[in-house]
């Protein structure tokens, strides 16, 4: 609890003191090095065998023995098929002129868990506590519980690397439900005013149900949230609490 809170204030203060940052830039890497050990007392690239392990980028580890391939429900499969069209219009366009009736296949490369920045991120169904999160969106920042985390290989890097024929490289994707928002009740806002005064040490306040669910990919993961479940004035909400120091504030 002591190393966190030292870490959590050492973030703070190279982020916002320049005079500091300008005085301690050499040591900036061997920090962000420490920074990714996992703080709750194991280096997770260590815990897996390193004949086993595949990594996307230095950032992200999981472990290829926990990959099975299965075919998408059809929720699912739909939202992708939408996020898809959305990130990349021109590559779905030129799939679309080849072939007409061109989607998403329904089976992909499924994981129940991985490591990113030294933190474990999992579904619901593995481990609970690690599945919640609050993320980037096209229309702002959210929270949420990822359901599945999955890879997939329908999009190419480029149009060009398709033309030519060079494989495309698997890409990860985390299907998420977001909380949904506050009705319109003027008790609850009012409390959840309340606690966005002391910004993301006070947390905020969602309805106790699921909102649709979305598509993310680890880039737009901000960090893990705690979860309490409370009534206030007959209605079930939620407290959402960003473990770590946002920039990023839902509205």
């Amino acid at each position: 609890m002591r190393s966190s809170t030292r870490e959590a204030n050492l973030q703070a203060i190279l982020t916002d003191d320049s005079e500091v940052r300008s005085h301690v830039g050499d040591l900036v890497e061997a920090y962000k090095n420490i920074l990714a050990e996992d703080v709750r007392g194991t280096r997770l690239a260590h815990m897996i065998d390193t004949a086993h392990l595949a990594q996307r980028t230095l950032d992200f580890a999981y472990d290829r023995k926990r990959l099975h391939e299965s075919s998408f429900p059809d929720a699912i499969l739909a939202v992708f098929n939408q996020f898809l069209h959305r990130k990349h219009p021109a590559l779905m366009e030129i799939d679309t002129e080849s072939s007409p009736t061109a989607d998403p296949s329904r089976n992909a490369q499924f994981l129940d868990k991985f490591s990113l920045r030294g933190v474990q991120y999992s579904t619901a169904t593995c481990r609970s506590r690690d599945s919640h999160l609050f993320f980037r969106s096209p229309q702002h920042e959210k929270s949420g519980q990822i359901t599945h985390i999955f890879f997939h290989t329908h999009v190419p890097d480029s149009p060009s690397s398709s033309s030519r024929g060079q494989a495309s490289h698997p890409s990860v994707y985390l299907c998420v439900q977001p909380y949904a928002p506050l009705q319109h009740s003027p008790d609850l806002r009012e409390i959840d005013r309340r606690y966005k005064r002391f910004g993301f040490a006070g947390g905020f306040l969602c309805r106790n149900e699921f909102a649709p669910p979305v598509i993310i990919e680890p880039s737009d993961i901000i960090c893990h949230i705690a979860v309490t479940p409370l009534e206030i004035s007959g209605h079930e909400v939620i407290h959402i609490l960003p473990m770590d120091r946002v920039r990023f504030y839902p509205n």
